[in-house]
């Protein structure tokens, strides 16, 4: 990830915790079907970009076992819980200035990192460039085009809930960060940039208590913002309480899986 100043959600807050835990329960499962679909096992050296709250971390390691390794960088490694294995280097790193080293990686991977960049194309350029002879590259983003957290709105409190969720994507959009064509142009990008064995999937997660984490987590940290930018305080107020009282009605934005793999 880049510099805090221009990463909305910037992972130095106390939401962070919050915001990693609901997108591993909600996400996971997702992850790590498409990391195994790409073959990881025994011996496999993985690079993971943003290493959140540290469960994809501690997934691969216990996948490559002891012959292989795990790099995990983030810009702040303070919220990667757990206990992780000798087969583990945690590094403090910056994608877009700080170098990787080149073909070195059996898998790459990162979620939800590259939408916030502005220099994602360079950056998937390095992030190819680091990976090995036959290395897979998996990136896995929200896309916005999917609707706001409650489809067809009935009731003023769930108007208002859409008012927000509009007023974060605008946050984004300002912050640099691309969810309308950027990930939906991961599969084009990947054949121009001549990986093979090319693919995606998209996955919407509905309704769960995790959504609902997400979400609140999200509107809590920048809710100053959003004021600031024109959103009523009683619009957020009342979408935080129907975050709290209708998870049932929320989804999150879809994630695009997006894998290919190095000649």
């Amino acid at each position: 990830m880049t510099e805090r100043s221009s990463y909305l959600f910037d992972n130095a807050s106390s939401d962070a915790a919050t915001r990693f835990a609901g997108l591993e329960a909600a996400l996971d499962s997702t992850t790590f079907r498409h990391l195994r679909d790409r073959g990881v096992s025994s011996g496999w050296v993985c690079l993971e970009v943003g290493a959140g709250g540290g469960s994809i971390v501690r997934w691969l390691a216990k996948q490559v076992g002891p012959s292989g390794a795990v790099v995990a960088t983030d810009l702040n490694l303070n919220w990667v819980a757990g206990t992780l294995g000798m087969n583990v280097e945690l590094r403090v790193h910056d994608i877009v200035r700080d170098p990787v080293e080149n073909g070195s990686y059996d898998l790459v991977h990162a979620r939800l990192v590259l939408l916030h960049l502005p220099q994602r194309n360079a950056v998937i350029d390095k992030l190819i460039s680091a990976l090995k002879p036959g290395g897979w590259l998996v990136l896995e983003e929200f896309t916005s085009v999917f609707p706001g957290p409650v489809p067809d709105p009935e009731t003023d409190e769930e108007h208002r809930v859409n008012r927000v969720y509009e007023g974060v994507r605008q946050l984004l959009s300002r912050s640099g960060a691309d969810t309308q064509v950027y990930p939906r142009s991961l599969v084009r990008r990947f054949h121009s940039c001549g990986l093979t064995e090319v693919g995606a999937e998209g996955t919407v997660v509905f309704g769960s208590p995790a959504v609902g984490e997400v979400i609140r987590a999200n509107v809590q940290q920048v809710a100053n913002q959003l004021v600031g930018a024109g959103v009523s305080s009683e619009d957020v107020t009342a979408a935080l309480r129907t975050v709290n009282e209708s998870q049932h009605l929320l989804a999150l934005p879809m994630l695009i899986s997006a894998w290919g793999r190095k000649p």
